[in-house]
């Protein structure tokens, strides 16, 4: 097959670690369309990734605008029209041009797929599949799916809209598959692909050594409610009356909630739990093996990559049971399980962590790699994504 033009769009340039993985295994052999703000410098060595960027200065933004849509003018005059008519849509002046400079580019380079990375963005593109005859990709991750239109009764019109439209879905997991279909995606439609690890993180893997006194306990993520920090706090609050020795640290790219600073300093867990800012990939591997143990208490989630990170690199976890984590942490073979929303059940589970022998956590943390090594392995899952491609343009053509 011909080399395919792949819009493999998030947004923002650069992604998320497992969407630029994506980006740079697929680029191996197709040529990969950016577009998107670029939020801070980013080089590829790959010749097949063409950045189209939107720039943040309204200036510059409008000379990008105006040489873009003369192109267009010259290639295509009639999508020009089209897509001044599809930002009429947008009641404010400013909304309409800022959604047109967003879309343009991607009209003007037309790629052969677009394979939009968050659900929610449905709302915008979705006129690229109906209007502009784009095949269109959508991915279905944990959030946007699991309590979006829940949260949002907006959104799950939105989608039971759209979705029937789309030619094809992505998922991370089984779970969010299944969810999916409540807001009319076809099972037929929907393929889950594990997001792929890649080899250098999976080669870092060591065993931990288990401290005696005190348990050192991680969280990875940023602050929002459906992380679930309230009960991992209520946890330790448990810990503590118990008189266990431990050091709980939070690494989060936000800032913690008043209610979570004002739950810790009510419990009096100052001294044991520390909030640190968020980290390079780099930083944070080095810095998770200083670790016991993590504990992964969010209510929602598709198959945190966090999880996947740690058993990767050899640390312990503990998970709730939510969305697909279950698919990956299996109890007594691959980490902890336990329920969401469930403080004392938290607590019992590290306890219980901790009074395990060192062979044995060795056992369970192999067995995890390998699990995720066989399962989440990068080679794998883009040529996962490449059969997805490759059969939608066999389809349409």
């Amino acid at each position: 097959m011909k080399k395919l033009k792949i819009a493999i769009f998030s947004g923002a340039i650069p992604s998320s670690t497992f969407i630029e993985g994506l980006i740079e295994g697929v680029a191996k052999h197709h040529q990969v369309y950016l577009f998107g703000v670029a939020e801070t410098p980013k080089t590829y060595t790959s010749k097949n990734i063409t950045l189209y960027k939107t720039p943040y200065s309204h200036f510059l933004n409008l000379l990008f605008t105006i040489w873009r849509v003369l192109q267009l003018l010259l290639k295509r005059p009639n999508d020009v029209i089209a897509l001044f008519q599809e930002v009429k849509n947008y009641s404010r002046f400013y909304d309409q041009w800022v959604w047109f400079s967003k879309f343009l580019p991607i009209v003007l380079y037309r790629p052969d797929i677009m394979h939009i990375q968050w659900a929610r963005d449905i709302e915008f593109y979705m006129f690229l599949k109906t209007r502009f005859k784009i095949p269109m990709i959508i991915s279905l991750r944990g959030a946007h799916i699991n309590y979006t239109p829940i949260v949002e009764p907006r959104m799950a019109n939105i989608y039971k809209a759209c979705f029937p439209l789309v030619d094809e879905f992505h998922a991370v997991s089984e779970a969010i598959a299944i969810e999916a279909q409540k807001y009319n995606a076809e099972a037929s439609k929907i393929k889950v692909i594990h997001s792929p690890l890649p080899k250098k993180t999976l080669d870092q893997f060591k065993f931990k050594r288990k401290n005696n006194q005190p348990l050192k306990i991680l969280s990875v993520g940023r602050f929002h409610w459906k992380k679930g920090y309230k009960y991992a706090i209520d946890a330790c609050n448990l810990l503590k009356k118990q008189e266990f020795d431990f050091n709980y640290t939070i690494v989060s790219s936000n800032t913690m909630s008043e209610e979570i600073l004002f739950q810790t300093h009510q419990l009096e867990l100052n001294k044991k739990i520390t909030f640190l800012k968020g980290m390079t990939q780099l930083e944070l591997f080095q810095f998770m093996n200083d670790f016991d143990v993590l504990i992964l208490p969010s209510l929602e989630e598709g198959i945190a990559n966090v999880v996947l990170e740690a058993m990767a690199l050899g640390l312990p976890v503990i998970s709730t049971d939510c969305g697909g984590m279950a698919e990956v942490v299996i109890p007594k073979e691959t980490g902890w399980l336990v329920p969401i929303r469930n403080a004392q059940l938290l607590a019992d589970t590290i306890l219980e962590f901790s009074q395990t022998p060192e062979n044995e956590i060795n056992d369970m943390t192999q067995r995890a790699h390998d699990f995720v090594k066989y399962h989440f392995d990068s080679d794998q899952s883009i040529q996962q994504f490449l059969q997805l491609y490759e059969e939608l343009m066999n389809r349409n053509n």
